[in-house]
């Protein structure tokens, strides 16, 4: 019997597609975003096709405590699988921003994600199994000069995620980072930052990478043959320096 999972950010993009993903291999879904007229339409979808149980939760991950809360209302749920997809992304010089603004994102893209991966994954190990899969980014590799905490919060993640596969190795849970480039969802709209709308991998291809890379225990995977480059030879054949003045370049095209 496939193992019960919790997807964050389920709503759209590749969260949706996660869901969708899960159900076809038989997995009992808790869906979770922050509205739930929009969850309510994936369930909908999911009914069309596969006959898995799926509940569905309302919660503001970006609010403080929200990460304990939904381990309080969904711990009846049995949770086997913990998806941390939910998060978010601003565009702009750090200092035009408000201080909230960012203070949103951190909550919403590392402490609610610490927060859940602290108290599933403890039950995890109790339990002797489970399995944590972590939605990152290719930015975690690079500093982002315009989107500083996002690209921070992504690196945040993949430390995090890589340690945390470490420190479980010896007790049958598994933590994978998954890395997308550039994917065609509502996130680029969300973060001010259009001109990248509807260019780069469908979020299905994205989702499916991500499902067999946790389902085969690995610590981290990266979508995408630019990608793979990317990560594993520019940023190491470049002097760091670098870095900062291309990405910085590359976001104003």
């Amino acid at each position: 019997m496939a193992q019960k999972a919790l997807i964050t950010g389920a709503s759209s993009g590749i969260g949706k597609e996660l869901a969708m993903v899960m159900a076809e291999n038989g997995h009992d879904l808790v869906l979770v975003a922050r509205k739930k007229k929009d969850l309510e339409k994936v369930k909908d979808e999911i009914a069309e096709f596969s006959d898995v149980k799926v509940s569905v939760y309302e919660s503001d991950l970006a609010q403080p405590g929200s990460g304990k809360k939904l381990y309080d209302q969904t711990k009846k749920e049995n949770i086997e699988i913990l998806v941390n997809n939910a998060g978010v992304g601003y565009k702009g010089n750090f200092f035009d921003d408000d201080l909230e603004r960012h203070q949103q994102l951190v909550q919403l893209n590392m402490t609610t994600l610490m927060d859940l991966s602290f108290y599933f994954g403890g039950d995890f190990v109790k339990a002797g199994s489970g399995r944590i899969l972590n939605t990152t980014s290719i930015v975690a590799f690079l500093p982002g000069p315009a989107q500083p905490t996002y690209y921070a919060s992504k690196a945040f993640v993949r430390s995090l995620s890589r340690t945390l596969a470490y420190n479980l190795r010896n007790a049958d849970v598994t933590v994978t980072a998954l890395h997308p480039g550039v994917t065609r969802t509502g996130f680029f709209d969300a973060s001010n930052a259009s001109f990248m709308k509807n260019q780069g991998a469908s979020p299905r291809s994205v989702a499916e990478l991500g499902y067999k890379a946790m389902m085969a225990g690995k610590v981290e995977v990266t979508h995408g043959l630019w990608n793979k480059f990317l990560t594993n030879v520019f940023v190491r054949i470049t002097p760091y320096r670098l870095h900062a003045p291309i990405v910085d370049r590359a976001s104003e095209v």
